[in-house]
């Protein structure tokens, strides 16, 4: 498959990218930095742009087969960049004629809040709260978009190796409030390979 990954240098994207190549995917990366990656001797093919910059975005979506979405910010104050980028993305696909999209949000938006414990919710009511306006802002662009997607949301995000044992599913209560970026990677790759996912927000923790 051919896929292209936008937010590739992240934590969770550089997962993303490596187990791409060692599934043997065609894998591009859009990136600003291509320093910041590691081209996985050579396998990987890197774009650098501004996921605000539609002609680049487009670029990168031209040819592929798929979509991997792991925009993100570190930053506490307000931002759109999730969703501002993620509109860019569903525009180059429509362009394109590409129809399959998965998305890196983040366990406790949309539907998912009321499986929140108390203590989360404090924490995204408070010092997240801009990161969940825009996690919320960007999946609402990929439920209206008509494209075949499904939403990725994490519980806490660690550096733990993959395991391949972990929970997840539509609005679940989970036993653990963490997971792996590599595990989230693995289901990532696991949802575009199927169709009965298609039009689903999955929460996954381990």
């Amino acid at each position: 498959m051919k896929l292209v990954i936008f937010g590739a240098t992240g934590g969770t994207g550089q997962e993303v990218v490596r187990q791409s190549v060692e599934g043997g995917h065609t894998v591009t990366a859009f990136v600003r930095d291509p320093s910041r990656l590691n081209d996985e001797n050579g396998q990987v093919k890197m774009i650098t742009g501004n996921i605000n910059d539609p002609e680049a975005v487009a670029e990168a979506v031209s040819g592929q087969d798929a979509v991997v979405c792991a925009l993100g910010s570190r930053e506490l104050k307000a931002t759109s960049v999730r969703t501002n980028g993620t509109i860019n993305i569903i525009q180059a696909m429509k362009d394109k004629n590409l129809k399959r999209l998965v998305v890196v949000s983040a366990m406790g938006t949309g539907e998912s809040w009321n499986t929140l414990p108390l203590a989360s919710k404090l924490l995204y009511a408070t010092m997240l709260r801009s990161a969940r306006i825009d996690h919320e802002s960007q999946e609402a662009a990929v439920r209206e978009s008509g494209l075949d997607w499904t939403i990725i949301r994490p519980s806490g995000l660690t550096d733990g190796p993959k395991t391949g044992e972990y929970q997840f599913g539509e609005n679940i209560k989970t036993d653990s409030s963490s997971i792996s970026r590599a595990d989230v990677a693995d289901l990532i790759l696991k949802s575009l390979e199927d169709s009965s996912l298609i039009g689903k927000a999955l929460t996954i923790s381990s």
